[in-house]
């Protein structure tokens, strides 16, 4: 049994004990599969292999647990979507995944909180504030795509490995502008988020 880690298009050996196994011109990363449940460390461990893989290559992470019984079978679960998959390597090509969060500041309560410059922006005004700071970062992505959360945004950014200072630079600046939003920056990551083709 083997666990599918990533696709990519670069035909380079990886570092034990992962292997690279061809796959109708991609290549599939693999790894003998763990024992027993996955916890933290294992979960670690992943990330710290993708983002180590990514620094050498163009790759699409593969969702957590795609386990299969050998090589051939690995090829066939990719062959089928090969065209698709080349695609989203060119997609996400010299780019990494930025996620950014973010919560209203909790105000104080009572008649400040209803728009009181002390206080920050009223309850009202957070969508808006909201929807500037996604599309002043969506200017600054190749990509974007909004997830659902608890949070007011929830998103992630295709960004250009060179640009991601510039990209952290313009979130501390958005921070600073809209203070009734606390907005956190994490990454760079593997692009997650950008793994399969868009909905048409």
């Amino acid at each position: 049994m083997i666990e599918l880690l990533a696709i990519t298009d670069d035909p380079a050996p990886a570092a034990p004990p992962l292997r690279v196994v061809p796959a109708a011109g991609l290549g599939v990363v693999v790894e003998p599969a763990g024992e027993g449940e996955l916890d933290a460390d294992a979960l670690w461990r992943r990330e710290s292999l993708l983002e180590e893989l990514m620094r050498e290559r163009a790759l699409l992470p593969v969702r957590l647990g795609t386990r299969v019984e050998d090589d051939a079978a690995a090829v066939e679960a990719v062959a089928p979507r090969r065209d698709e998959l080349a695609a989203a390597l060119d997609r996400v090509r010299g780019a990494v995944e930025v996620s950014v969060r973010a919560v209203p500041v909790p105000g104080p309560a009572g008649p400040a909180a209803a728009g009181d410059a002390a206080a920050g922006p009223a309850p009202a005004a957070l969508p808006g504030a909201v929807e500037a700071v996604h599309a002043r970062l969506s200017e600054l992505a190749r990509d974007h795509a909004r997830h659902e959360g608890p949070e007011l945004l929830r998103a992630a950014y295709l960004v250009d490995r060179t640009a991601v200072d510039a990209f952290v630079a313009a979130v501390r600046e958005l921070q600073r502008e809209q203070p009734g939003l606390s907005l956190l920056c994490t990454g760079p990551w593997p692009p997650y988020s950008f793994a399969e083709e868009p909905a048409p």
